[in-house]
């Protein structure tokens, strides 16, 4: 019954909102998270219309039996309470795939450097290109860049696919750019009857110099938000707390609050919220290798 409904919120969203849930066919396949977009689509309808109905009921009874409020006025505000939910849900699963790829491939491309020139490494041994996989496949620092050589692995063994064809599907459903890249150009070597060694010792060169150049930059990056940081969040409170102080001395107001109050508020309050505002955006600008 519960699935039977899913499939028909389904087919009425693709066909009513087509332009917001179609995308989603395309990152969810990518992304790898293991459910049909069909499904996917269901499940978020569902679910946000489950959140609006249990928390428009609840607060609407609630309101009236303990709060004693008027009716319309609970049906107002239980109304928007439980829109606002709702959206809030739908919100939360439209874009969860989307984080899911960009984590995966964050994860792919700041561990590439290293998985090629652990290839290379390997590579000077003279050993086949899939035995080559089967090794970075086994390290689990790796993360998710294991896991799409593990789909080599997977196609070349358990489907019974040559290497190529097992290499070229991977690189048709990687999120990463710079993974599929290379995976096309290691195809390229093996067909083209180069010198596979040679082309992983030279890839390895380039992706580990551009991922110092990118370190690089962040660096110098870091640096002028350090200077940010010095003026924003160090001279600004001190100069923000001693005109305070001053004007609290001299029996001062401000829009009828007391200074000291104010000078409390900004040191427990504002000063903490900015620099824990600061150290999110550092997290967010860092870059993934």
């Amino acid at each position: 019954m519960l699935k039977k409904l899913i499939i028909k919120l389904s087919e009425f969203g693709l066909k009513r909102f087509s332009s917001y849930f179609k995308p989603l066919e395309e990152i969810i396949r990518l992304s790898n998270i293991g459910i049909l977009f069909e499904v996917y689509v269901g499940l978020m309808i569902f679910l946000s219309l489950l959140g609006f109905f249990l928390t428009f009921f609840s607060m609407f009874f609630g309101s009236i039996i303990f709060l004693k409020l008027p009716i319309i006025f609970s049906l107002i505000g239980s109304l928007i309470v439980g829109l606002s939910v709702a959206f809030i849900v739908l919100t939360i699963f439209h874009s969860y795939p989307y984080r899911v790829l960009s984590n995966r491939k964050s994860s792919i491309e700041a561990n590439l450097p290293f998985a090629i020139n652990h290839m290379a490494a390997i590579a000077a041994s003279g050993v086949p290109p899939l035995i080559i996989f089967r090794l970075v496949a086994e390290v689990e620092e790796y993360g998710k860049l294991a896991d799409e050589i593990r789909l080599i692995l997977r196609n070349a063994t358990a489907f019974g696919m040559d290497l190529i064809t097992a290499v070229k599907q991977v690189a048709e459903r990687t999120p990463s750019e710079q993974f599929k890249e290379f995976l096309y150009s290691f195809i390229s070597t093996i067909e083209t009857g180069g010198d596979l060694k040679r082309f992983l010792v030279e890839a390895s060169r380039e992706a580990i110099m551009d991922y110092r150049l990118k370190r690089e930059r962040y660096a110098q990056l870091l640096s002028t938000y350090a200077d940010f940081y010095t003026t924003l969040l160090i001279a600004g409170p001190l100069f923000f707390v001693s005109i305070l102080s001053i004007v609290s001395m001299l029996g001062g107001t401000l829009m009828g609050l007391p200074m000291d109050l104010l000078i409390q508020v900004g040191v427990y309050i504002f000063i903490p919220l900015l620099n824990f505002a600061f150290i999110l955006f550092l997290h967010l600008t860092q870059p993934s290798v």
